[in-house]
This record gives structure tokens, C-alpha cells and sequence, in this order.
């Protein structure tokens, strides 16, 4: 089978890491002329157009708005991204809105995603201390409520705390987030440092601004935007740091320039990591690499030790601040019966239905009574995972890249996608026959891939829960048992975020670690 890795340029897909880009947006760039945060006018109060580069390129275009209606404010942030992967362009579109009192307390919010084929909906309600949300795909609709975490401020909220707090240089000061995009179940943190007037470059030409810095911090990460200002409070310029790919630019434009003449940048061959010598993955029983940050000062940057542990795979820390890390081939036979541990040991969340698996879909639950063909857990766990991979590596006849992320509902009817689409069907369908399962994402050894040969590039894959351990199993490499040609980033259930948890270990790192292979041992003959 043809290996189809997937890039995650951004926020783990490229319509996540949109979304936090216009609630930054939203606090960063969205300043108009001066208003009474308390009080502001009626009607449409802020207007802006942004044009979006990375890498040089122009890729996409913002827009955000403000307008108060009576005692309520209402702000909407568009986005859209064309990203190039290879010789395909992905196009990503999402909207997102806000409705909020005057007082920057949340009333309701929604966000459209539409990324290549894929079109989602979610809509969300602030209601007596508790959030509702209601996502939709394909006709079908899922409902969760959480407590609403006391005190946070969604968009209009931030900004006008913003206003509130002044522009002073060395003004600084936290608050607790409502951001979906990152956490369904609790608050984020916010962080805006307002610095001193700087001098940098702004549409070809050196201008000065006051530097504004925002800085959301998650269980999952960090990200950060740096914005400029000029002396009326009027935004100029917002910086994404992106290590390895530059960053993502957004300077404050007219209607007519923001929606033309856009170039997407090649992110696909510009983040790969080349490999220190040839793998033969048939071949190979362990693997050691050492994994390192290209540029020692981005040490701090470049975090290293949030590897996992996995059953597979084994993170040994080095005093330079450098990584091991042993994979290991992963036997397929029975435990002894004193060692096996029962699925019930492990949480629900890795049976349950999701945002991106759901399990009450009657085409998942056809495609999973077909593929199981009636294959019980309990008699041979192992032999099912294996009837499950074979099925989706079949199943999904058209490999590309142009799909951004699909949920499990989606490929089970496009039957469309690459590494990502194969490993949350394959989860999807491991859960509807009794097996606990997990994506993972990470690095993955290719011998040729286009010009390039023995080469590391981003994927995912699958793990289930069999025998007290997690097996790692990859539909898309056609590898029911895996070879150790692989390192692991981050693992998730999809619980709650999507895959949100699993981006910002991947967008801290790409294009910016070095990874050497150390060690290969072989597979030995078990003899006669």
C-alpha cells in the first residue's frame, strides 16, 4: 500500500489551528477607534480585513466584526487558508460568532467548518452555569453539557478587558478563556503582556507599533500572538510563531486586497525530516533514535519531554536535553492469564462515542458488524484487530491528501483520505466490536515518497487495548503488527477536542528536530 502521510502544519489540522487564530484575532487585532468599553455604540463598531502569509506566501484572508444590538454584542471571525501538500491544495474555510452581553458575560456561540469535503457545525449555549453544545455532520447531531467554568470570556469579554486594563507598557494581567476550540470541558488561560513601541516590517516598508502580546495556555500547550498597534490603538501586523515553517503573518489590509491573489505555501516536503541511514521495516525488531531540537537556544521551545511511554516505545531523557527513544515490534500472542488485565480497566472514554467517532451512526455500526464478521473479543482479541485493519486498508480506496481531518462518519461514506482518515476509522470500528482504542500521532520512516527517499514525515495511527497493553496497529501502512519505524508524539481518545490535544506537540516541533537512528537490531529466527 502507497504511503499517505498526513501533515499537521498547524493546530494538529489546519481548521483548529484557524479557530485559534480568530479567538486571538479576535483579542489581538480587533481594536478600533477608541470606544467606551462600557458602553459602546450601537450598531457595526469595528470592521476589519486581514491578509494571512506563511512562509512568504499569501495563503488566506480574516475578517472580524463587532456589532451591539441593544445590550448584547455579537463578533464574527472568518478565516480561510489554501495550504499546499505536494501537488494538491487543501482549502479550509471556517466562521466562527460570538453572542455575548454587555458585560462580556457568553449568551451563545457557533462555528462552520468546512475543510476540502468535510462540513461541520457546532453550536453552543450559556445557560444557568452549564455549556450545551450540539455538533452536526452528515444530517446527524451530538449533544454534550459541561459546567461553564466561572469567569471566563469568550470574545467580546477579552476584548473589552482589554480596554478595561488600558495600554500601558508593562501592563499585564491573566484571564480564564472559553475557547472550544482547545477545551469543551473547562476554561484556558490568557495572558496579555503589553509591551513597548517597536520598530519592524509592515507591507514592505519599517514602521513602529506597540507590541501586544497574548498568550493562551492549555493542558495541551501554548500558543502565543504578538500583535502591533499604532498610536490611535489601530492594529497593524499579528505574529504565529510556527518553529520550522516561520511564521503566520496577518497584517491589517483593505476588503479588496485581503481576498486576492493568494499562493499556498508548500508545508507538505518543507517539514520533513530526513533520515541518517536506510530502514528495512520487514526487517527491523528495535529501533533506538535520538531525537533533538535543531537550534540549541529553541531548547526551551522545543519540549522534549512530553513524549509518551507507550507499550511500543520507550523515552529515555539525556542531560543535553536531547531524547532516546526505543520502539519496539510488540508480540501479538496471548498473555498468561494471571497477567491479562480486562478492558474495563481502562476508562470508558476509549469506548465511548465522540465528537469524531460516532457511535450511534448506522453506517459505522453496518461497516463494524462487517467487518468483525462476528469475531468475539473475548476468544481472540488479536485476530480481530487484524480482520479490523485488513477492512479499513481495503475499505478506503482512494488515497490523497487533500482531505484536512475527517471524522470516522465522513470516511465511512467518502472511503477518501490518508493516514489520519485511516486511523479514526479504524478506532471507530474497534470500539463498535469491544475493543478500547486510542489514535496516536508522531513520526513515521518512509523509504520514497515522491524525490525523496528515507525520510521521517507526521502520521497516525491506531492503538487498542488488548492483553493489558495498547497494540499499536496502522490501517494506513497496511501493518497489523507494527514495525518499529516509528516514534510516538502524543496519544488521545479524541475525548471532548477532536484531535486539538494532539496538536500543539506537533506544531512545537515540525521542521524543528533532528532525528538520528541510532541502533537497528534485527528480527531474530525463532528457529525450526
Amino acid at each position: 500500500m502507497p504511503f499517505y502521510l498526513k501533515i499537521r502544519p498547524m493546530n494538529r489540522h489546519p481548521a483548529c489551528q484557524i479557530a485559534v487564530v480568530c479567538l486571538l484575532c479576535a483579542v489581538s487585532l480587533v481594536r478600533a477607534a477608541p470606544i467606551d468599553p462600557k458602553n459602546p455604540p450601537q450598531g457595526l463598531f469595528s470592521d476589519q480585513w486581514l491578509e494571512v502569509s506563511m512562509g512568504g506566501h499569501k495563503a488566506g484572508y480574516g475578517h472580524t466584526t463587532m456589532t451591539r444590538t441593544g445590550d448584547r454584542i455579537r463578533t464574527a471571525v472568518s478565516f480561510m487558508l489554501r495550504i499546499g501538500r505536494v501537488d494538491q491544495a487543501i482549502k479550509v474555510e471556517m466562521k466562527q460568532w460570538t453572542e455575548e452581553t454587555l458585560d462580556g458575560a457568553p449568551i451563545s456561540f457557533g462555528t462552520d467548518t468546512h475543510a476540502s469535503i468535510m462540513k461541520t457545525g457546532m453550536q453552543g449555549s450559556v445557560n444557568g452555569g452549564r455549556v450545551t453544545i450540539v455538533t452536526s455532520q452528515y444530517g446527524m447531531e451530538q449533544k454534550q453539557t459541561f459546567d461553564y467554568p466561572t469567569g471566563a470570556l469568550m470574545a467580546w469579554g477579552l476584548f473589552r478587558e482589554s480596554l478595561l486594563r488600558g495600554f500601558t507598557p508593562g501592563t499585564r494581567y491573566t484571564t480564564k478563556t472559553y475557547a472550544p476550540e482547545l477545551r469543551l470541558d473547562g476554561a484556558v488561560q490568557a495572558t496579555t503582556v503589553v509591551g513597548e513601541w517597536e520598530t519592524f516590517a509592515y507591507r514592505g516598508q519599517t514602521t513602529r507599533g506597540q507590541r501586544v502580546t497574548v498568550t493562551l495556555v492549555s493542558p495541551i500547550g501554548t500558543m502565543e500572538v504578538v500583535s502591533w498597534v499604532d498610536r490611535d490603538g489601530l492594529p497593524l501586523k499579528a505574529l504565529l510563531p510556527m518553529p520550522g515553517l516561520g511564521n503566520m503573518e496577518m497584517i491589517v489590509v483593505d476588503e479588496a486586497t485581503a481576498l486576492e491573489g493568494f499562493v499556498p505555501p508548500e508545508i507538505f516536503l518543507t517539514s520533513v525530516i530526513q533520515a541518517n541511514r536506510k530502514i528495512h521495516p520487514k526487517e527491523a525488531q528495535r529501533i533506538r533514535y535520538r531525537v533533538r531540537a535543531k537550534i540549541p537556544a529553541q531548547g526551551d521551545q522545543i519540549d522534549l519531554t512530553q513524549l509518551p511511554q507507550t507499550d511500543m516505545q520507550t523515552v529515555i531523557q539525556r542531560p543535553d536535553g536531547s531524547i532516546d527513544v526505543v520502539v519496539s515490534r510488540q508480540s501479538h500472542r496471548p498473555r498468561k492469564t494471571g497477567t491479562r488485565k480486562s478492558a474495563s480497566d481502562q476508562q470508558s472514554e476509549y469506548l465511548a462515542s465522540n465528537l469524531m467517532i460516532n457511535l450511534d451512526d448506522p453506517k459505522l455500526v453496518e461497516l463494524a458488524r462487517r467487518a468483525g464478521g462476528g469475531a468475539a473479543v473475548e476468544k481472540d482479541p488479536y485476530r480481530l484487530a487484524d480482520r479490523l485493519r485488513r477492512f479499513v486498508s481495503e475499505y478506503i480506496t482512494t488515497k490523497n491528501l487533500n482531505i484536512g481531518f475527517a471524522t470516522a462518519s465522513e470516511v465511512s461514506r467518502t472511503r477518501e483520505g490518508d493516514c489520519s482518515e485511516h486511523g479514526v476509522l479504524l478506532a471507530a470500528l474497534g470500539r463498535l466490536n469491544g475493543l478500547p482504542s486510542r489514535v496516536v500521532v508522531g513520526l513515521a520512516y518512509v523509504p520514497v515518497f515522491g524525490k525523496h527517499e528515507d525520510i521521517f514525515g507526521y502520521h497516525l495511527w491506531t492503538q487498542f487495548f488488548i492483553d493489558g497493553q495498547w497494540i499499536d496497529v496502522d490501517a494506513a501502512l497496511g501493518e497489523t503488527q507494527c514495525s518499529p519505524t516509528r516514534i510516538a508524539f502524543a496519544t488521545s481518545s479524541l475525548k471532548n477536542s477532536g484531535l486539538a490535544d494532539l496538536s500543539l506537540p506537533l506544531l512545537t516541533k515540525i521542521g524543528a528536530i533532528d532525528v538520528e537512528i541510532l541502533q537497528i537490531d534485527p528480527i531474530q529466527p525463532t528457529g525450526p
